[in-house]
C-alpha cells in the first residue's frame, strides 16, 4: 500500500500545502488532508442541511479515531498557538510522529489568536513541551516566525525549518506587460473592518482620478458595491477563483494595497496576495505588520504605519518612483515563492 502523509487543520488549508504535496508525489508518498474542527461542523451541515460538509465530518470523526488506535503515522498539526486543544490532540498523536506548521510571529505569549483563561499555565506549559519535546520538527511560514520561537523556547536551530506559502503555477504562466503612466490601485481579499477597507473606500472616494479595483467578500461587500456605484473609479469584482483571471487583474494595475489593521487576536502574517501580485509585477503598499514586513524590503514596494494610507498614496504619486525596475524586482523576488524552490524547504519531512 502507497504510504501516506497527513495534514491535521483546524479548517483545512490545502493550498498552504501545494509545495508538500508536490514533494511527497515526487517521492510516490500520498498527501491527505483532515481536519480536527468537528463538532462545530457537524451542526453547520445538519443546519445547512450540507451532505458532503456531513460526509467530511464523518470521515474526519474515523481519521481521529483511527490514529488512537494506530501508530508511527507522520503528521502536520496546524493549530493557533496557544490553544487549549492542544492537549486533547496530543492525546490522539502520542503513538504518532507530529511536524508543527505554523505562520504565527509572535510568541513571547504577549499577542496571540487563542486568549489564555485561567488554566493558562497549564495550557503554557503543554505548548512548551510540544515545541520542546514532542514535536520532530517546525515548520515556519517565516524567519520572523522561526526566530520568535527559538528565542522563546528551548529549541535547535536545526529542528525549525522556514518554508514559505507558494504561488501556485497559474501565476508563472503569464507573459507581463504594464503600464506604468496610469497609477490603478488593486485590492484582493476579504471584505472585513481589519482589512482596512473603509480608509481605503473613503480615500478613494474622494480622490476620483485614481482609479481602484476591489475584489473580494465579506461583511462589508454591500459597502463596497454601494461605493463602486456612486464613484466611477472604484470598481467592484466578486471572489476570483481562476487564479489565471486574478493574475490578470494584478497586471492590469500598477499597486496592490493591504491596509490591514492589527486587532487584539490578529495582524497580518504572510500575505500570499502580496506574492501573487509582486508575481505579476504589481507593487505592494502596505502597513508595516509582520508579514508585509518580511516581504516588502528596499526596492520591492511600500510599507506605512497604520492610519497613513492617505499620506504614502500621495507620497508615491507626487515622488519620482523607478516603477519599471521596482516591478521588475518584484517579479525576481516572488521567484523563490514557487512550488519547486518551496518543496526543497520541505525535505526534512522525509528524514
Amino acid at each position: 500500500m502507497k504510504e501516506s502523509y497527513y495534514i491535521l487543520h483546524k479548517n483545512g488549508a490545502n493550498s498552504h500545502y501545494s509545495a508538500l504535496d508536490y514533494l511527497l508525489k515526487e517521492n510516490n508518498i500520498n498527501l491527505v488532508y483532515r481536519e480536527f474542527s468537528i463538532v462545530g461542523n457537524f451542526f453547520k451541515s445538519i443546519k445547512r442541511l450540507d451532505f458532503k460538509l456531513f460526509i467530511k465530518q464523518l470521515k474526519n470523526l474515523f481519521f481521529l479515531f483511527q490514529l488512537i488506535i494506530s501508530s508511527n503515522k507522520k503528521v502536520v498539526l496546524g493549530i493557533a498557538p496557544y490553544d487549549a486543544k492542544l492537549k486533547r490532540l496530543l492525546w490522539v498523536l502520542s503513538n504518532h510522529q507530529v511536524f508543527y506548521h505554523t505562520s504565527w510571529t509572535c510568541w513571547d505569549k504577549t499577542f496571540q489568536p487563542k486568549k489564555l483563561k485561567k488554566n493558562a499555565d497549564s495550557v503554557l506549559k503543554i505548548w512548551e513541551n510540544f515545541l520542546e519535546d514532542k514535536c520532530q520538527h517546525i515548520f515556519a511560514v517565516t524567519k520572523h516566525t522561526k526566530n520568535e520561537i527559538l528565542n522563546n523556547y528551548n529549541v535547535n536551530s536545526n529542528k525549525v525549518s522556514v518554508v514559505y506559502h507558494s504561488i501556485s503555477n497559474e501565476f508563472l504562466k503569464t507573459t507581463i506587460t504594464k503600464r506604468y503612466n496610469k497609477k490603478s490601485f488593486i485590492y484582493v481579499g476579504r471584505l472585513t473592518p481589519e482589512k482596512g477597507i473603509e480608509e481605503m473606500l473613503n480615500f478613494f472616494s474622494k480622490n476620483t482620478d485614481l482609479p481602484l479595483t476591489i475584489i473580494g467578500n465579506g461583511k462589508l461587500k454591500n459597502e463596497v458595491i454601494e461605493n463602486s456605484k456612486q464613484h466611477k473609479n472604484i470598481k467592484y469584482i466578486e471572489y476570483v477563483s481562476n487564479r489565471a483571471l486574478l493574475a490578470s487583474y494584478f497586471q492590469e494595475n500598477t499597486f496592490l494595497i493591504l491596509n490591514s489593521k492589527k486587532t487584539r487576536k490578529w495582524e497580518e502574517l504572510f500575505g500570499m496576495v502580496l506574492i501573487e501580485a509582486m508575481s505579476q509585477g504589481t507593487i505592494p503598499i502596505s502597513t508595516n505588520h509582520s508579514g508585509p514586513n518580511e516581504i516588502i524590503h528596499k526596492d520591492l514596494g511600500f510599507l506605512y504605519k497604520e492610519g497613513e494610507l492617505e499620506e504614502k498614496i500621495k507620497e508615491i504619486i507626487k515622488n519620482t518612483h523607478p516603477l519599471a525596475a521596482m516591478s521588475e524586482n518584484c517579479i525576481d523576488f516572488s521567484k523563490q515563492f514557487t512550488i519547486l524552490e518551496n518543496a526543497k524547504r520541505w525535505k526534512k519531512i522525509l528524514n
